[in-house]
């Protein structure tokens, strides 16, 4: 069966595409496609959980509150990403925001829709559990690296993550000091010294990657 249209990239793309083509079409069916714009909260801590998103087109940041006056980004995702399903799911107010790092498309499945859905068809459940451990899975894989590597080494990490196709991290320097979690002194020593070894460079807006290897092997080292 091919993967229903309506989903476009959505299909091919992240999780979603290896579930059961069932499930995409139902799916498909569900929910609508909505434009969002750079800065745009999408749903904020403490929210109802109304509906699950997946991201076709352009960049979402994942961040959690630390104090009441701080957040922190977690992940800056691309297209593929889903979230929304797990406060969803267990009947909870969201636990972390979500913003537009950049204007782009999300196609929005509204809770009652989903709810729905899983009591006709309860086998889906597994699909949404493979969704859950994902989300998972790489929130526990980077608070592995902030408490077991050297910052260098995270710092490295994080822009290999955030490296597009064409060998460009769109990110600035704020907001990349805000996602590897290290302190101010830290980040602009790692900054500093890939800059100085032609390694990276900042552009406005964006940093570009001038050598992907060398980026890589940082990015494997343990020692500081």
């Amino acid at each position: 069966m091919e993967p229903p249209l309506v989903l476009k990239n959505l299909a091919t793309a992240g999780w979603l595409a290896g579930q059961p083509d069932d499930f995409k079409n139902r799916l498909a069916k569900l929910g609508r496609w909505m434009s969002m714009r750079r800065g745009q909260v999408i749903y904020a801590t403490g929210d109802v959980a109304d509906a699950i998103y997946g991201l076709s087109e352009g960049l979402l940041d994942v961040s959690i509150a630390v104090d009441p006056h701080r957040e922190v980004i977690l992940h800056r995702a691309n297209e593929g990403f889903w979230v929304g399903d797990a406060a969803l799911l267990a009947g909870s107010l969201r636990t972390v925001t979500i913003t537009a790092a950049s204007d782009g498309q999300l196609f929005k499945v509204p809770a009652a829709a989903v709810l729905r859905s899983l009591e006709e068809h309860p086998g889906d459940w597994a699909c949404f559990y493979r969704l859950s451990f994902m989300n998972t899975n790489r929130a526990l894989s980077a608070l592995a690296e902030v408490i077991s590597l050297p910052p260098r080494t995270r710092f490295a990490r994080a822009l290999l993550r955030l490296t597009s196709s064409s060998g460009s991290v769109h990110v600035t320097q704020e907001e990349l000091g805000r996602m590897v979690g290290m302190s101010r002194a830290a980040f602009r020593r790692s900054f500093a010294e890939l800059i100085e070894r032609g390694i990276v460079v900042a552009e406005y807006g964006r940093i570009q990657i001038c050598d992907l290897a060398a980026l890589q092997a940082e990015g494997a080292r343990t020692d500081d």
